[in-house]
């Protein structure tokens, strides 16, 4: 709002007749104190300030890219905030996540300690199997704390970006991405470049206008006069007009020059910069979302796989054929795969969101 209003501001001054503000001048004059001879002198002026051949287009036309500058600022503003949304947004589901597992966990070890009481009262399982069970539990419920924890964390984070408590899906900060676009065109149209692009674009107008306004802003004077040559003579009145041009003075206008030429330099180099980092973070988001698909489809197998075997070994520690311990450690495998597979699916929602804002797609 401030870069824009200073544009504003900028494009009026352009606009005006004149570069400056005018100059009032008031004279008086006497005699009084030295002949007193009755001469006296009244004297109204007005100074007006010019444009030098050139300057005032410079000048509009550097106010223009200002507010280029402003409007893609604000753009890239957007961009900014989208991706600070995304993150904070993905930290929360992924906490959420991690708890509902840990909760199944929970819910499953409760399960298994209370079977393991039963039996032992029943006398058809060892104590150490039913301490082996309760410390499972407790471990679980820790685990479930600590991820409790970590989400509440999250939602705060979240919470001090938003100010909102609800979470919105991953697909509501994705951008859709438009079919068959070339991502070398997309990436022209980044706000982050398009910024980069219009600072570039003011410093070449910043550059000009400094060439334009090699001295001073010339004056137009005006100056009306009224006279009395002594006590008892008519009072004469004149009226003039002068104007002063001041001459050029390398020394004041060349560091301007330089630091306008150095600066435009800078922009330019900063954009091409930018350019590169662009392309590269597109091709690592790109990369990073076709390596997903591959680790997905062999986690799914890997927790199908383990799956199954842990429903086998249950059955065999239920017949008592197997050892609690064995049987604790084929469920916690299965357990940990079908949690890495889970984490790995969300994780293909966040790259694919991350992939958008990488291009400059805004949800």
């Amino acid at each position: 709002m401030a870069a824009a209003q200073s544009a504003g501001a900028e494009q009026a001054a352009a606009r005006a007749w004149l570069p400056g503000a005018p100059v009032l001048e008031v004279g008086w004059r006497t005699d009084q104190f030295n002949r007193n001879a009755g001469a006296r002198e009244s004297e109204l002026g007005v100074a007006l300030p010019l444009w030098l051949p050139g300057q005032r287009l410079a000048s509009a036309q550097q106010a223009e890219a200002a507010a280029a500058v402003a409007q893609a600022g604000a753009s890239a503003q957007r961009l900014q905030l989208a991706h600070a949304l995304l993150e904070a947004a993905a930290a929360v589901q992924q906490q959420q996540l991690a708890l509902a597992l840990r909760t199944a966990e929970v819910e499953a070890m409760r399960q298994l300690a209370a079977d393991m009481q039963r039996l032992l009262a029943a006398g058809e399982r060892a104590r150490t199997d039913s301490l082996a069970a309760q410390a499972e539990l407790l471990q679980a419920q820790a685990l479930l704390q600590q991820e409790r924890s970590e989400l509440q964390s999250a939602e705060l984070q979240w919470h001090s970006l938003t100010g909102l408590s609800a979470i919105p899906p991953l697909e509501a900060l994705q951008a859709q991405a438009a079919s068959g676009a070339d991502p070398t065109t997309t990436l022209a149209q980044h706000p982050l470049l398009r910024e980069a692009l219009a600072r570039s674009k003011w410093a070449q107008r910043q550059l000009a206008l400094v060439e334009r306004s090699r001295r001073a802003a010339p004056e137009l004077q005006t100056r009306w006069v009224q006279q009395v040559e002594a006590r008892g003579a008519a009072a004469t009145q004149s009226l003039g007009l002068t104007l002063r041009i001041p001459l050029h003075s390398p020394a004041q206008h060349t560091p301007q020059l330089f630091a306008a030429q150095g600066a435009y330099a800078q922009a330019q180099a900063r954009q091409q910069e930018l350019e590169r980092q662009l392309q590269a973070q597109w091709a690592q988001q790109h990369a990073a979302l076709a390596g997903l698909q591959p680790q997905i489809a062999h986690a799914a197998e890997r927790a199908g796989q383990l799956r199954e075997r842990a429903a086998l070994i249950e059955k065999s520690f239920r017949s008592g054929e197997t050892a609690l311990a064995d049987w604790l450690r084929t469920r916690a495998a299965a357990a940990e795969a079908e949690s890495a597979l889970q984490a790995l699916r969300l994780q293909q929602q966040i790259a694919q969101a991350r992939l958008q804002l990488s291009l400059g797609n805004l949800p």
